[in-house]
């Protein structure tokens, strides 16, 4: 499983649980889910924007992979 890191904090640590969702102690939801719930926001985001795979963002690598 590929883990993800946080952008306001890298010990925030979430792993893929497969195409649409992670897990986050315990519990497995959407990427955007996770991003609104660590960072309080309450209006739509992003979440690829909020997340790092091995040092790149998460949406840097959809848009290089044009998904």
């Amino acid at each position: 499983m590929a883990a993800i890191e946080y952008c306001a904090d890298p010990n925030i640590v979430a792993t893929v649980a497969d195409d649409k969702n992670v897990k986050y102690n315990g519990e497995t939801m959407s990427l955007t889910a996770l991003a609104k719930l660590l960072s309080g926001k309450k209006y739509a985001i992003a979440g690829p924007r909020y997340f790092k795979y091995k040092g790149e963002w998460l949406n840097d690598i959809r848009c290089r992979l044009g998904v």
